[in-house]
């Protein structure tokens, strides 16, 4: 068997400062070796705000057992009134007026529209219980990512099902800032440039890299990996969820979540990027995946976490193979 390893390393710099690279090695035994870089280098501005609506559900009560009680009063006092004018005529047939009683069913019957009442509350619960279903929208939302077929709709599947856990808009491709990560990714330097083509961007990278063919792997699946196992689920939980809201969070270890909030940052509207093979010896010692994606409007701006960065809704995760 031979002797493997697994490099993890991540970057990232806030809009305003120089590139920051940090360090995190994690040493494991496999029978391939696989190394993996991803850092992130932002600048801009943007913000917006949302908000998610609470089911609320109400209880109405009806009493319906007073109405009979007044109809059924009523029938009594005519039997009275007869009997005592018959007790002053006739005493002996006093026995014969009991046909009172039979008005008495007759409250029962008028009894019988009052069950009829019943079905408008049983109405109002329906409405109640069909409110109950708002929130699914929010799930639906992940289903209405178009499913991948090619590089950049895999680039933008991988991106969008993160964003919309985040309450953040879909990403729309950009032509432009594809072909700017196209040719940083060419250069096969593991170093940050966003000045090509001018700058304004914000640019995550990623490195990826096997003894095992890794060439086989694509540049599409490539991409998917950078995306959802690096940047999103790599990050998201090192994001303390104590920072969600706030303007500033405590950015001690932004280099450990700075790829997941450019990422899901509300304010970035297009995405480019480009995935290329290096060979062994120029971006590492073994052949590897570069991976570069540009954003536009940059994203991780000082004092816009709190209308930039939501706290996830709870959808599923969502990895690459």
């Amino acid at each position: 068997m031979k002797s493997t390893a697994f490099l993890a390393l991540c970057g990232s710099v806030l809009a305003t400062a120089s590139p920051i690279l940090q360090a995190r090695k994690l040493y494991t035994k496999t029978d391939i070796v696989v190394e993996w870089v991803t850092v992130t280098v932002t600048e801009g501005d943007s913000s917006t705000v949302f908000q998610r609506p609470k089911a609320h559900h109400t209880a109405t009560t009806i009493t319906i057992v007073p109405a009979p009680s007044t109809t059924s009063v009523a029938p009594p006092p005519p039997p009275t009134t007869s009997s005592t004018s018959q007790a002053v005529v006739q005493p002996p047939p006093q026995p014969t007026p009991e046909p009172s009683p039979e008005p008495s069913p007759e409250p029962s019957t008028q009894a019988a529209p009052v069950v009829q009442s019943p079905p408008s509350v049983v109405q109002v619960a329906k409405v109640s219980t069909s409110a109950a279903p708002s929130p699914a929208p929010a799930k639906t939302s992940s289903a209405s990512v178009a499913q991948p077929s090619d590089f950049q709709s895999t680039a933008l599947y991988h991106h969008n099902v993160h964003r919309f856990n985040h309450s953040a808009g879909a990403l729309e491709w950009s032509d432009e800032h594809a072909q700017y990560a196209e040719t940083l990714a060419k250069t096969c330097v593991f170093e940050h440039n966003t000045k090509i083509g001018g700058g304004g961007y914000g640019q995550n990278l990623a490195m990826w890299g096997s003894t095992a063919d890794p060439e086989a792997v694509g540049a599409t699946e490539s991409v998917a990996r950078a995306a959802s196992n690096g940047w999103y689920n790599g990050e998201i939980n090192l994001f303390p969820s104590s920072e969600y809201g706030k303007a500033t969070p405590d950015m001690t270890h932004f280099e450990d979540w700075g790829h997941f909030s450019q990422l899901v940052w509300k304010g970035t509207k297009k995405v480019g990027c480009a995935s290329v093979f290096c060979q062994p010896g120029t971006l590492s010692s073994m052949g590897s995946w570069y991976t570069v994606c540009n954003y536009y409007p940059a994203g991780n701006v000082g004092g816009a976490y709190g209308d930039n960065v939501e706290p996830p809704q709870g959808q599923s995760t969502v990895t690459a193979a």
